[in-house]
């Protein structure tokens, strides 16, 4: 975003090992087990990704179209695409099959009722890092797991109704795991951009810069 480049004052890059949560895993809890079985979900083959560089000119055309408007519809993407409506389902049927894309639902802060990001880095011994999934993720409210490189070698993300609940969710994943040490502790009350899309001060989205990983 224009003139953000001279708020940045560092950055720093680390990449994730194992990833036990993610936004596109992560729910509300609006739903019952009715709509959620009405809403279904794409089973992924395990060992059956399509590696990105296998990706055809209409893959690409649909990821691009989609970053954009995920909720495009098919007769859309057929439009857009330059292909048919059934092509543009096989297509899309296959990406989402072998895990090269998912699909994710954001709400506002105003809607979710979860203004307050904490982002907790912290270290704990390689042995124990596997029961990250058992620990952190299995708590309320968290966005993001991950097993990463670095001194600090897990972080974790949370969405909290308050400040008042950071030290809460702290405590409670020091307690599933003792051996964990929480060395920073990342408070966000506004985001900026999130996978490519702008929100204003609320939390809704009022344009898109896509991103393209393909």
């Amino acid at each position: 975003m224009a003139g953000l480049e001279d708020d940045v004052f560092d950055t720093e890059c680390v990449f994730a090992t194992s990833l036990y949560a993610e936004g596109s895993r992560w729910r509300l809890g609006s739903l019952d087990a009715s709509q959620l079985s009405v809403l279904g979900r794409p089973r992924t083959v395990d060992g059956a990704g399509t590696p990105l560089a296998d990706l055809s000119a209409l893959d690409r055309a649909l990821l691009d179209a989609l970053v954009r408007d995920g909720r495009t519809r098919l007769t859309e993407l057929a439009d857009l695409t330059g292909t048919s409506a059934a092509t543009a389902r096989r297509r899309l049927h296959r990406l989402t099959t072998a895990g090269i894309t998912a699909f994710r639902c954001d709400v506002a802060p105003a809607v979710s009722g979860l203004p307050v990001s904490v982002t907790f880095r912290g270290h704990a011994p390689a042995n124990d890092v596997n029961r990250l999934h058992r620990t952190f993720a299995t708590l309320p409210e968290c966005r993001l797991l991950a097993a990463v490189t670095g001194a600090a070698n897990v972080l974790a993300t949370y969405w909290l109704r308050d400040i008042g609940a950071v030290q809460q969710r702290e405590t409670a994943a020091c307690a599933h795991l003792p051996a964990l040490h929480i060395t920073e502790r990342a408070l966000g009350t506004r985001t900026v951009k999130r996978m490519g899309h702008l929100p204003d001060g609320a939390g809704r989205r009022t344009g898109i810069r896509p991103i393209r990983p393909w």
